[in-house]
């Protein structure tokens, strides 16, 4: 697909690093699947690595996690 950020580039698969913060609780999340710009290096995770994510998110708040450490696996 064509980068909306810079918009001279295109992605390719490759691999990110999210951070989600809420609440006191913080989440970082390695090797998460993405789409990446070859030029600018903008990332683009998937509606359902999203989902995903929020709501792995959602019950390490529940638990009372402050700070995590996660590899993605689907």
């Amino acid at each position: 697909m064509k980068c909306v950020i810079c918009k001279n580039g295109t992605t390719a698969a490759g691999k990110t690093t999210v951070v989600l913060e809420r609440n006191g609780t913080t989440l970082v999340f390695k090797d998460v699947p993405a789409e990446v710009c070859q030029n600018c290096g903008e990332e683009y995770v998937s509606s359902t690595v999203s989902r995903e994510l929020l709501g792995r998110a959602d019950l390490s708040a529940q638990k009372g996690v402050d700070l995590e450490l996660l590899r993605y696996a689907a």
